[in-house]
């Protein structure tokens, strides 16, 4: 629910948004999510209604409409606020009044009055609910305002705060529009400066994929970072619902940037809201304005459609297309971006349809499914006449451009997610295509599709889409499980999700490679000192174990403990000058090592897989066993010495053997599976 302030005396606060010219008219309250709109006024406009507000700044100075005089208008009792320079205004409420129904006019600078305009009840975007206060009326440059507010008839004024409003223009604004054409995919480049740090840091917008539509920055337009807070997204995208802001058309087109900058201080300083409610805006001359921030490449969840946020793209046309035709540069402009955004997120049609279960407060049943446009107007979810009648009546018209654009468009992401099983396979589009790295890519619920430069794509499976970075490589396997984590090799390393933290490991020796089956247990041993390998940087990982390394990783699992070793050696093939003699040492009196019946250890020879689990169930201080346990290896019978060892690590997963049932407790083991039980035993007691 958004935070409300309701102030008691006036104030004057200087944000570094500049307003822009809105009204609120569109919205029927019951269930419309907030729609700025433009309201029409006479005569040219001056650069700043108020000369001390400049350089894109926004003033609010809040009224208590109680502390202003009654005076009578064309019969009507109205609260009179001279001498106030102002473009907007907007009014809220305490939240326990009675909704009032509240009109604000200007002085113009002729002497004349504007018209009335209503000042629509603004709605939660996450509620839904008729909030305590109105949407912003953008009246022109004005020198003093009057407002009326009333409950069935009933003066409430001295209920009521007036929210006066001065916008400004920015010099960057007349050329805020000179983009380098309509197939551009680089964003806006120029940039303006923000005068306050951001307090939230949403994901930015990167360069999006081929054929993607030139647009505006947030920083070209002005956006004040310093009121956004954070967006969300959302895991697939299912329509493109299209609004206008109502209001007038006569705007010039270095005001667009101005009213874009109106909507985004309004709705985030005075209603709260964590950013613009739109997606994306359009004005009437094509120019393409990125909306609310987090990434025009992801489904951000924005505040335009109460019940259908989640899962939709929200375009706004700045305009009142009620009974003015959309000019052709605008539909144009639509119809460009909703062919883009329909083809990223790998829908191919612009006439098909999509399900929808809406909750409580929306004009439908809650928890009815219902099929609606996968392109459709705020009017065919809310209770509104949003996006006008002459607008809305452009739909097919929209539909069928935007369609020629998804059939002429860049298929080269499309068409690999299809070879690869579409949807089922790989999911939903998260991250439509963008640039990563030497990449373009396409990030979905399941999976990945990557393609480099102009060459050709491939789509695959895997977990760790969202986690994903091009400096990992393509995948090079499928992902797999092991034990409670799942892994999956790439290029460049290997990626493990441990729970619900994902990690990426890089190689350490040359001969061990990011598909091999056993290459993290590798790495973690190396990551840890446990092992270095060889002065070549090899692991030897097909070698035959020796015993005398199985003693060393051991002891360097525990922690290298401190240790002098006896000037007499406890084996007889083991001189003190021998390169490991305290570690072997020091497993013998650690009860770890106990040779054989001869007194040798037969340090250089291969370590069996009984032998092994004998060694590490001695070092985790030979904790309750039973043999039963090792009923589950069909090769572990009686007859095997270390039977209740070998139990033991099958108990706590240390060992699962093969496929086929055995552990083949006499077989050689070889240094990669060493490396594995090592680090399943560090885990198991509590060292990992």
């Amino acid at each position: 629910m958004p935070q409300w302030h309701f102030p008691t005396s006036s104030r004057d606060t200087r944000s570094d948004a500049a307003g822009g010219p809105l009204s609120r008219r569109a919205l029927f309250a019951a269930t419309a999510v907030g729609v700025p709109v433009v309201a029409v006024v006479a005569g040219t406009l001056p650069a700043a209604a108020n000369p001390s507000v400049t350089g894109g700044d926004t003033r609010i100075v809040d009224v208590p409409l109680s502390d202003a005089p009654i005076v009578d208008a064309d019969g009507l009792q109205v609260r009179d606020l001279p001498g106030h320079l102002a473009t907007m205004a907007g009014a809220t409420w305490s939240a326990d009044a009675a909704e009032p129904l509240v009109h604000a006019r200007g002085l113009l600078e002729d002497g004349t009055w504007t018209e009335w305009f209503e000042l629509e009840t603004a709605l939660d975007p996450e509620t839904g609910d008729r909030a305590p206060g109105t949407e912003l009326a953008w009246l022109g440059n004005v020198t003093g305002l009057q407002m009326r507010a009333e409950v069935d008839g009933m003066d409430v004024t001295d209920e009521v705060t007036a929210h006066v409003v001065t916008t400004s223009p920015l010099d960057a604004d007349a050329s805020v529009g000179d983009l380098s054409g309509p197939t551009a995919t680089q964003p806006q480049s120029r940039q303006i400066t923000p005068q306050a740090s951001a307090t939230a840091t949403n994901p930015a917008t990167p360069v999006l994929g081929p054929g993607a539509p030139t647009y505006i920055t947030r920083a070209s337009w002005g956006a004040d970072e310093s009121s956004t807070r954070s967006t969300s997204a959302s895991r697939q995208l299912k329509a493109v619902i299209i609004h206008h802001t109502a209001g007038t058309n006569s705007y010039s087109s270095s005001q667009s940037a101005q009213i874009v900058r109106g909507i985004h201080s309004y709705h985030t300083r005075t209603l709260g809201w964590a950013d613009t409610g739109y997606n994306i805006l359009v004005d009437k001359y094509g120019r393409i304005f990125e909306g609310r921030s987090g990434g025009l490449h992801r489904n951000v969840i924005g505040a335009h459609a109460f019940g259908f946020n989640t899962s939709s793209f929200g375009i706004s046309v700045l305009g009142d297309y009620t009974s003015t035709t959309v000019p052709a540069a605008a539909r144009d402009a639509v119809s460009r971006i909703v062919g883009w955004k329909l083809l990223n997120t790998f829908h191919t049609s612009a006439w098909d349809k999509a399900t929808w279960t809406p909750g409580t407060g929306t004009r439908f049943t809650p928890d009815k499914p219902i099929s609606l446009a996968r392109v459709m107007g705020h009017r065919d979810v809310n209770y509104t006449a949003c996006p006008g009648a002459r607008l809305y009546s452009q739909f097919d018209r929209i539909r069928g451009d935007a369609q020629r654009h998804i059939d002429r468009g860049w298929r080269v992401h499309l068409t690999a997610f299809q070879r690869a099983g579409g949807e089922s396979s790989l999911g939903t589009v998260v991250r439509s295509a963008h640039q990563n790295g030497k990449y373009w890519a396409t990030e979905l619920s399941k999976g990945l599709v990557l393609s480099e430069g102009n060459g050709g794509a491939t789509g695959y499976a895997t977990p760790f889409a969202s986690s994903w970075r091009s400096a990992w490589g393509r995948p090079v396997r499928n992902a797999s499980k092991d034990g409670d984590r799942t892994i999956q090799p790439f290029q460049h390393g290997t990626a493990a999700l441990e729970g619900s933290a994902a990690r990426f490991v890089t190689p350490s020796f040359r001969d061990v490679a990011p598909a091999r089956v056993f290459y993290l247990e590798i790495e973690d041993l190396a990551a840890r000192g446990i092992t270095t390998g060889w002065g070549d940087r090899t692991f030897r990982p097909d070698n035959d174990n020796l015993r005398d390394a199985m003693i060393v990783f051991i002891y360097r699992a525990l922690g290298s403990p401190a240790y002098t070793a006896p000037r007499n050696s406890p084996f007889r093939d083991v001189d003190p000058g021998f390169v490991f003699y305290r570690d072997l040492c020091w497993a013998y009196e650690a009860g770890i090592a106990r040779g054989w019946a001869d007194g040798t250890f037969r340090p250089l020879e291969p370590v069996k897989r009984d032998s092994v689990a004998a060694f590490l169930y001695r070092a985790a201080g030979e904790p309750a066993a039973s043999r039963a346990d090792s009923a589950q290896f069909k090769d572990v019978g009686d007859d095997v010495i270390f039977a209740k060892e070998i139990g033991w690590l099958a108990r706590t997963g240390i060992s699962r053997g093969w496929a086929d049932g055995t552990f083949r407790p006499y077989a050689n083991i070889k240094r990669d599976q060493m490396a594995t039980f090592v680090m399943r035993w560090m885990v198991q007691t509590g060292r990992a």
